[in-house]
């Protein structure tokens, strides 16, 4: 409530596309979605979208980009609240599979229509990319330090990728049938396996 009182009419509008688009994009996909549609949610023009917005894909861009920078935030926060460098491994992986469940709907449209925009989706994976590695290496390097994990420093940056890739494989489980329960097991599996594999 305080956000919002605190709020620019520019943010206020900003927040409100955003919400129209990301329901937009979530009932009718990417592609089906038109900035006309975005217009009529919101009751404003189409000048008005593009007085913010200078494309449906920059909006797109900032839907995803919030999501994104939301389950960041959140996994950050969940490493930080506990000690040992296995159990910020498993809040890593445990807070990132809850909020990518929960964002499972709008996820499964982008990664089925990454054949016709492949440009688009593998630009917004990238972004964040970096900051996931980092946030991986952090966890390993403070493992050493904490004699918990045995690993080479030129073999961080390496491993912190495998483990990035077999993560995201596991994850990518949440946007097929049936098997969204699954998944919590099958990282459980891997973490195993990586821990295990270079721990003392």
């Amino acid at each position: 409530m305080s956000q919002s009182l605190h709020m620019t009419k520019d943010e206020a509008i900003r927040v409100e596309v955003l919400k129209a688009a990301r329901a937009l994009f979530q009932r009718f996909g990417l592609f089906k979605t038109t900035m006309e549609d975005i217009a009529k949610a919101t009751g404003k023009g189409k000048s008005t979208l593009y007085y913010y917005y200078a494309s449906k894909d920059e909006i797109f861009d900032a839907v995803i980009s919030e999501d994104m920078e939301e389950v960041i935030n959140l996994v950050t926060i969940a490493v930080d609240k506990v000690s040992s460098a296995e159990d910020k491994l498993k809040a890593f992986t445990s807070i990132r599979i809850k909020l990518l469940n929960q964002k499972a709907n709008l996820y499964s449209i982008i990664f089925g229509e990454i054949s016709e925009n492949p440009n688009l989706i593998r630009k917004l994976k990238k972004k964040y990319e970096n900051r996931e590695l980092e946030t991986l290496k952090d966890i390993l390097s403070y493992g050493v330090q904490t004699k918990e994990f045995k690993i080479e420093d030129g073999d961080l940056d390496d491993l912190a990728y495998v483990m990035l890739c077999a993560f995201r494989g596991i994850e990518m489980g949440i946007f097929e049938d049936n098997r969204i329960k699954k998944i919590g097991d099958r990282m459980d599996i891997i973490l195993d396996l990586l821990i295990h594999g270079f721990k003392k």
